[in-house]
């Protein structure tokens, strides 16, 4: 009996013969390449290498503050440091206002529900004090079983 553990490191080796097949076809192939094709390949590889040696020494929240639309950021361009303090301190009063606005909503739906419920008690056709009798609760017991 196989397990899953069996079945994924067959996989893996699988993915890895066939990893060393590619490569090995492709260094074939790129040896008998014409010298133009060389050199533009060698172009383009440098060309990748130097954009990805720029954008690693880029700070990695630089872009945050492009355009003035946010308030993280590392680089010089992201302004004063009166901004990064003033976005904290709109944070926590906004956070507050909305926990706020969200306990507010919950109430409202819970009176407007239990407004409901009274709107359809005093609508119906039997009294109120019909629901307080012990009989009549018996009545529903009864007649719901």
């Amino acid at each position: 009996m196989t397990t899953d553990n069996d079945h994924a490191a067959r996989h893996e080796a699988a993915q890895a013969r066939f990893g060393y097949a590619v490569a090995a076809r492709l260094t074939e192939a790129g040896e008998r390449l014409a010298p133009d094709i060389e050199a533009r390949l060698a172009q383009a590889r440098s060309l990748a290498l130097a954009r990805h040696r720029q954008a690693r020494a880029r700070p990695a929240l630089n872009w945050l503050g492009r355009g003035g639309t946010a308030v993280l950021g590392t680089g010089p361009a992201d302004g004063s440091p009166w901004r990064v303090r003033l976005g904290l301190a709109l944070a926590l009063p906004t956070l507050l206002f909305g926990l706020y606005a969200l306990q507010h909503f919950q109430q409202e739906r819970f009176v407007h529900r239990i407004a409901d419920i009274d709107t359809a008690l005093l609508l119906d056709d039997l009294p109120p004090q019909a629901y307080t009798d012990p009989g009549f609760r018996n009545y529903l017991r009864e007649g719901s079983a």
